[in-house]
């Protein structure tokens, strides 16, 4: 896959119209998502929650953490039931005694050509630490 197509462009023909959204999903990818079924079966269990819920709009927003291939086969899968996912991540930011979590939402250009671009840009935000240090859950 050179070039990952548009949401917009397969998702929503028309333009813009009212659907149920979800800002705040986890996958599998996070430590603190549980999925205790078939593995064979994950992606499609996944994606019949969502729409059992309504949602046709997820951003998929992990802790501190973005897994390239489990979103291109969670999406591809998404895709087949008209429900569009974005990438994302759930940053967490230690502020003191205090922490605050900020939902960032990537456009596709992020991953153009096949290309995962946010690994990188979390490499740099959390510059000075390994992943096994920031990916943990609300670290």
């Amino acid at each position: 896959m050179s070039k990952m197509t548009s949401t917009n462009d397969k998702q929503f023909p028309r333009g813009a119209e009212w659907v149920r959204v979800d800002f705040h999903l986890h996958t599998k990818a996070d430590k603190e998502f549980k999925y205790s079924g078939d593995e064979n079966y994950y992606n499609s269990a996944y994606v019949d929650a969502l729409e059992k819920a309504g949602i046709r709009l997820g951003v998929i927003t992990n802790h501190n953490k973005f897994d390239f291939d489990e979103f291109k086969s969670l999406r591809a899968t998404a895709r087949k039931k008209k429900i569009a996912l974005l990438p994302g991540v759930e940053l967490s930011v230690n502020d003191g005694a205090n922490g605050i979590h900020t939902l960032v939402v990537f456009s596709d250009a992020w991953l153009e050509n096949g290309q995962d671009n946010i690994n990188p840009f979390l490499t740099v935000a959390f510059e000075g630490k390994t992943p096994s240090q920031y990916e943990q859950e609300n670290s």
